[in-house]
């Protein structure tokens, strides 16, 4: 039994070969090509193959391997663009885990785009213990739409392959290439056993650096400082301390959605089509604390080159390093009357793309995980109005986006339209009615009073971001554990409250969720706080909201989830 089954793999393995036939580009029909630089014009074809009679461009699109295909006459047919699991749409991790709760792995991810059919995802979801291979077809927000099942032979089950023999769809057009192994880096001539580094940077380095794993350390004898790398917190850290034990500066990947949006708003300023590819936050000693942001330009996005920015968080630029480019990559400089007459079309664009919406089925609940977090924190008492998923030419490198108009409450109120990336990135925000004046210098510092006390009632704390609040009060921002906390302090240095925001909305004691469940089946969650005051029992203070009357509604429960009068 096993050999014919052998035979039969060999069987579709060498048909499948004959079937992908690698072409030459002049064998591809103009009519392909064209349609394939129309549709890609920033990406260039690395090979052509001929597959059930189909012809089939391999490109890559934002660092993803993707694939099209085209009919003989050289219509396009659909694209599918490989996506990492952790991109996905949280709406499909909590389905898959659902229906799947003993699900092995999943695997073949695309996203794929069809002619005169709306975007989706696709997924291979292996269950080994139920012997199956499921294919599951979603849409853009990670709502269901179809499921095909399989049998997964017990010669895969039962086989002891590597990951990257496992089995995976058999019908699909899109194979994966084995994951070659990663080279090793070379060993860096800086890098030195942790038993040579002295007690006393040891001694920093557990109380700044708590539960850090994968740390390595560097030290020149020429220089007077050691350097470590380590992952804390799930991301990307590294730290500076001096020989005599005395912390400098710690800096920390960040995700881009944690950018706070007065720095976008400082990068817009100077480049209008950019893509964010790396984000960190550097801590310091001396307090002069930053952000550097890589900044890849449209021009400089088949080179790579990065432009590297730096901002203090409240988004004014301290410096900007700019990529050294060869002065042939350069492109030539525009003349007086180019750039007036380029300016005038993006304004008349501008223009014209203002207020453009049509009506959509997207419901709120449909939207990335993204798009509620900026609606909650910058525009909290707003609504959706409506809702696009489409291509929008200021953002043609990201494909279809979302368009979201968001609006106060009641008659002639203020609106603000958000644009974001399928993933719920936010890429531009629109509001004719936040006119900012000119940036004013922070004056005011925060007392060496009100720093200690705020030391005193959290000494596990290491690092907090100051913001001078209303009614000549001071707010600590700090994460704890899995949220984010503020802490306000009068001028007296007298501790008032402690807001923690609680989220997402999973992280809402269950008890609190089943009651509102229960009594406001009507209502959606807005926000969640647990609010902590001087000799007052901690609570928590829950908003809802009411999509047909359009109107908010706040509860307060205890520590335990009881309904407070």
């Amino acid at each position: 039994m096993k050999k014919h089954f052998l035979i039969v793999l060999c069987f579709v393995f060498f048909n499948n070969v004959l079937q992908a036939q690698v072409l030459k580009t002049k064998d591809v029909p103009k009519d392909a090509i064209s349609q394939f630089k129309e549709k890609n014009p920033s990406s260039k074809a690395s090979k052509w193959e001929m597959d059930d009679n189909q012809y089939v461009a391999t490109f890559k699109e934002d660092k993803a391997m993707a694939k099209s295909y085209f009919t003989s006459s050289g219509e396009w047919i659909k694209t599918m663009i490989e996506v990492e699991k952790e991109d996905l749409p949280t709406n499909i991790l909590r389905h898959v885990k659902k229906t799947y709760p003993s699900y092995s792995d999943i695997d073949n991810i695309y996203f794929l785009k069809q002619a005169e059919e709306k975007d989706s995802y696709i997924i291979d979801v292996i269950v080994q213990s139920q012997n199956i291979i499921s294919t599951i077809k979603y849409t853009v927000t990670g709502k269901f739409i179809s499921e095909n099942k399989r049998e997964l032979p017990k010669e895969v089950v039962t086989s002891n392959k590597s990951d990257s023999e496992k089995m995976t769809a058999d019908n699909r057009p899109l194979k994966k290439k084995s994951v070659k192994p990663k080279k090793l880096p070379p060993v860096e001539p800086d890098l030195i056993q942790e038993e040579n580094v002295p007690v006393a940077v040891k001694k920093t380095f557990k109380k700044r650096f708590m539960n850090a794993s994968e740390v390595k350390w560097y030290y020149n004898t020429d220089d007077s400082i050691y350097r470590l790398t380590c992952v804390m917190r799930d991301a990307e850290t590294e730290g500076f301390i001096s020989v005599g034990g005395s912390w400098i500066s710690t800096i920390t990947e960040l995700e881009d959605d944690k950018l706070p949006s007065a720095l976008y708003k400082s990068i817009d300023e100077f480049y209008s089509n950019y893509k964010i590819d790396k984000v960190k936050k550097e801590v310091r000693a001396d307090k002069n604390d930053h952000f550097i942001i890589d900044v890849i330009e449209e021009q400089n996005k088949k080179s790579g080159h990065v432009t590297q920015m730096y901002l203090d968080k409240n988004g004014k630029i301290i410096k900007i390093v700019d990529p050294e480019i060869k002065e042939d990559n350069k492109e030539p400089e525009m003349s007086d009357k180019e750039k007036k007459e380029q300016a005038k079309m993006e304004k008349e664009f501008k223009k014209d793309q203002k207020m453009k919406y049509k009506s959509t089925n997207i419901n709120e609940s449909e939207l990335p995980p993204g798009v509620g977090l900026w609606i909650a924190r910058e525009y909290p008492e707003y609504v959706v109005k409506k809702a696009e998923y489409k291509s929008f030419d200021e953002f043609s490198e990201h494909g279809n986006i979302y368009i979201i108009l968001i609006q106060r409450p009641g008659v002639n109120q203020p609106f603000a339209t958000g644009y974001f990336t399928r993933n719920g990135i936010l890429l531009k925000v629109e509001d004719d009615f936040k006119v900012e004046g000119p940036k004013k210098e922070v004056k005011k510092e925060v007392s060496k009073a009100i720093k200690e006390a705020f030391k005193k009632d959290n000494p596990k704390v290491e690092d907090a971001n100051w913001q001078e609040g209303e009614n000549d009060t001071w707010i600590a921002v700090f994460d704890d554990r899995y949220f984010t906390n503020e802490a306000t302090y009068s001028a007296a240095a007298t501790w008032i409250q402690t807001l923690v925001i609680i989220d997402p909305e999973e992280k809402i004691p269950s008890i609190i969720r089943s009651f509102i469940s229960k009594q406001h089946p009507e209502k959606s969650i807005r926000t969640c706080h647990m609010i902590k005051k001087p000799d007052q029992n901690p609570y928590y203070a829950v908003v809802l909201y009411d999509k047909k009357s359009k109107s908010t509604t706040e509860l307060n429960f205890t520590s335990k989830g009881k309904l407070m009068e």
